[in-house]
């Protein structure tokens, strides 16, 4: 397994509908204002983004990434948001511009007498994002929705002609796809045509039942959009997989890190607190693709734990396990911006200024919408006063506090819950705050999006 380390990184996700227990689907991972570029960073599966997402190298996964991003146009516009709506424009505009490139590799699947009616459709496409682009500059949402059809009209026309794989059921020759239905050369059983570009996880209870109270060994098994294991994952952030678990009300949260086995999958013994519905968020890294964030929900059997309700607390200052804890967000929290989430942290009425890196980094930032549906993981701005060469290289005597800066950018206006982590003399402090996000300036008239009603 190759090892990466993001020393900063921020990800945005937007998660959708909850997920049945071994029915997962995978996250799709945003980054508003800079579109794709071409560098190493993390995708998933097919939508590249990020501050370091790759382009799309493929055709396919071109066509695959435009129709998913003008679904969060559509959304955008719908909600009022023209940040957003303009953001996610912008990414689709440099996308459609390498469509004609991308229909002339030999590999692509598409018929050479149709690459220049592609190249066409792509540089329309680009011109009506653009132009959206141009009508959130003047806040002229009618503008923008206009626009926004025309060139929906291109990218569904594209989506529904893009060439399908398709792929051996028994993966016979591993990976490999095939653009034309037919059988498996070696096996001769009929190729299935590939229907996602997501990543899945399924997580089953071995030896027991999910119920509160009791310990239960757990069984990760991460798939591949073609439903192959995969067992080649990246070493991030010190560990394979990073388990992130949460109540359904946010009122309970653990990160934790399944074991890796020898045939690729990961267990994990543990012990729900509360009967419920909790969902657990996956992030790991497949080698030579990029980031995946996979939700799936867990109905647990037992006594529920009393509902806690939801509210801004970020105000004030937090006391856990004998440390005091502020966070400073430089005024109200806004969408369509970054926002620092400055933390610090004290003891006993005095600065802690000797931080240790906790899985490779100085504090580690969750941060979840009410509804589930937006999932923010950043990590500090610097590792910590001193040598970074250190940091990358593994040591852990670099100090850091009593200040740790975290960057993140929301999407969606609503309430927010975040957990940050740091470690001190040997132990790990999981600091919890809640927050509201205001919708920000040329984002429209619409109300912020308001959860649990």
């Amino acid at each position: 397994m190759k090892s990466t380390k993001r020393s900063i990184l921020f990800a945005l996700f937007s998660v959708g509908a909850a997920l049945a227990l071994g029915a997962p689907a995978a996250l799709a991972q945003h980054d508003h204002g800079a579109a794709p570029k071409a560098q190493p960073g993390h995708n998933d599966g097919g939508h590249s983004h990020g501050p370091a997402a790759k382009a799309p190298d493929t055709y396919s996964k071109a066509v695959a990434e435009m129709a998913a991003r003008a679904k969060e146009v559509e959304e955008a516009l719908n909600k009022g948001d023209l940040d957003a709506a303009h953001d996610e424009g912008d990414a689709i505009a440099a996308i459609a511009k390498s469509l004609g490139a991308l229909a002339l590799k030999p590999d692509s699947g598409v018929e050479k007498g149709k690459v220049k009616d592609i190249n066409l459709a792509g540089k329309e496409i680009a011109e009506q994002m653009d132009a959206i682009h141009e009508a959130g500059e003047k806040k002229d949402m009618a503008a923008a929705k206009a626009a926004f059809a025309k060139g929906k009209v291109q990218i569904d026309s594209l989506a529904a002609a893009a060439p399908a794989k398709y792929f051996c059921p028994m993966h016979c020759e591993g990976a490999k796809t095939y653009d034309k239905p037919g059988e498996c050369p070696v096996c001769h059983m009929k190729l299935k045509k590939q229907t996602s570009e997501q990543f899945s996880v399924t997580v089953k209870p071995v030896g027991g039942k999910l119920e509160a109270g009791k310990p239960v060994n757990l069984l990760f098994t991460l798939m591949d959009p073609r439903g192959m294991q995969v067992k080649d994952v990246e070493i991030v952030h010190e560990m394979p997989l990073h388990l992130l678990m949460v109540s359904k009300d946010l009122s309970w949260y653990a990160h934790e890190h399944p074991a890796l086995q020898p045939d690729g999958t990961f267990t994990f013994t543990w012990t729900f607190p509360a009967g419920g519905e909790y969902t657990l968020f996956h992030d790991f890294t497949p080698k030579d693709v990029g980031m995946q964030v996979v939700p799936v929900t867990l109905k647990v059997d037992g006594v529920p734990a009393a509902p806690v309700a939801l509210k801004a607390d970020s105000d004030k200052p937090k006391t856990v396990d004998g440390y005091t804890v502020t966070l400073n967000t430089g005024g109200p929290v806004t969408t369509g911006k970054p926002t620092t989430m400055s933390y610090t942290i004290a003891k006993d009425g005095k600065p802690v200024s000797d931080l240790t890196p906790y899985l490779g980094a100085m504090g580690h930032l969750v941060i979840m919408s009410q509804d589930l549906k937006e999932f923010v993981h950043s990590h500090p701005h610097e590792h910590a006063e001193g040598d970074h060469d250190h940091a990358k290289q593994g040591h852990t005597d670099m100090k850091g506090g009593p200040k740790v800066d975290f960057e993140a950018h929301f999407k969606a206006a609503g309430l927010y819950k975040g957990w940050a982590q740091f470690q001190h003399n040997g132990k790990v402090i999981t600091v919890p705050f809640t927050f509201n996000v205001a919708k920000g300036e040329g984002s429209g008239e619409a109300k912020p999006h308001e959860h649990g009603k």
